[in-house]
């Protein structure tokens, strides 16, 4: 039960935060992050939140893992994509939509990340399951969810603040 109150408490937060920093993405969008020589702007960074929001998946395609007993996704096929370029042809397929569009997609993936926890049971919820890589950590779904929202998605959403602090606005 703590799981999901902690879980819900953390969407919340994240819609909160993306309502809160919209009006400035919309100005600022084409800044450039301050962490990658450029390669991102800010509405780049708010494409990718927006794709990678529905955060139940990375927990429900570990719980089906564990199912099975592998512990490892299969490796990439050789002269497959590696995971930046996967990731910028994602962004550059999304990047143009609205700032509105990107926010509100972003809280819709949200939105249904938190039916799917609703729709898990608490035993699914507490699986433990074996790390993906060599020396990782074993947890619970549940906070595989909540990691892939509190760190990865707040990572993003941190680094697109960075660039609207070098505004005098921000401040």
């Amino acid at each position: 039960m703590a799981a999901r109150q902690a879980m819900e408490s953390a969407f919340k937060a994240a819609d909160t935060r993306l309502d809160r920093l919209a009006p400035l993405i919309e100005a600022y969008g084409d800044d450039r992050l301050l962490d990658d020589d450029g390669k991102w702007s800010v509405r780049d960074a708010l494409a990718h939140v927006a794709l990678s929001a529905r955060v139940s998946t990375f927990g429900q395609r570990a719980l089906a893992r564990a199912r099975v007993e592998s512990s490892a996704p299969a490796p990439a096929a050789p002269g497959a994509p590696s995971m930046d370029d996967r990731n910028r042809q994602a962004v550059d397929a999304i990047a143009n939509n609205s700032i509105t569009d990107l926010v509100t997609q972003a809280k819709q993936g949200h939105a249904d990340s938190w039916e799917d926890i609703r729709a898990m049971s608490d035993t699914d919820i507490d699986t433990k399951v074996p790390p993906m890589q060599a020396g990782g950590m074993t947890q619970s779904v549940g906070g595989i969810i909540l990691r892939t929202l509190e760190y990865h998605e707040a990572g993003q959403m941190e680094r697109i603040e960075a660039a609207l602090k070098m505004h005098k606005r921000w401040v």
